[in-house]
């Protein structure tokens, strides 16, 4: 193998930087939610059965002292885009699908009591999950599909 400089390498081939790996709005938005929910002191409530509810209707649900309300709360949040305290408002800014959204803000998915701490938690979960997009985006950049 002959080492060459970058310049010469340039002449010869493209070279493109390393995707930079910051943080996602995604992840850093649900972590952010995490931590408001668990420096939240107050109670918490949960929407029930919003599965049962026609789509069309469950992205308007709202509830005072839900986890959207508290979120809505904050002026960074509100800085970045968040229109509402309603579900479809959480589920655009935060990136959600519905199954993601059910399984965050429906009483039909805790047991016991519902503690603020308790949802910071599945919020932090779904913060490290990564998305199809982000796995169909690492795809393409690792075999250059899409150039």
């Amino acid at each position: 193998m002959k080492h060459r400089t970058l310049e010469e390498v340039t002449k010869i081939a493209a070279i493109e930087p390393v995707a930079n790996k910051e943080e996602s709005p995604r992840r850093a938005r649900l972590e952010r939610l995490a931590q408001i929910l668990s420096a939240h002191s107050g109670r918490i409530r949960l929407f029930s059965m919003m599965e049962y509810v026609p789509v069309r209707e469950r992205v308007k649900l709202r509830q005072d002292e839900s986890p959207l309300s508290i979120a809505y709360r904050d002026p960074q949040f509100r800085e970045q885009g968040l229109a509402g305290d309603r579900l479809g408002d959480a589920i655009e800014f935060f990136g959600l699908s519905m199954r993601e959204a059910h399984h965050l803000f429906c009483d039909c998915n805790y047991s016991g009591a519902i503690t603020p701490g308790a949802v910071a938690s599945r919020a932090r979960a779904l913060s490290q999950k990564r998305t199809l997009a982000q796995m169909w985006r690492d795809l393409r950049q690792r075999f250059g599909w899409g150039r």
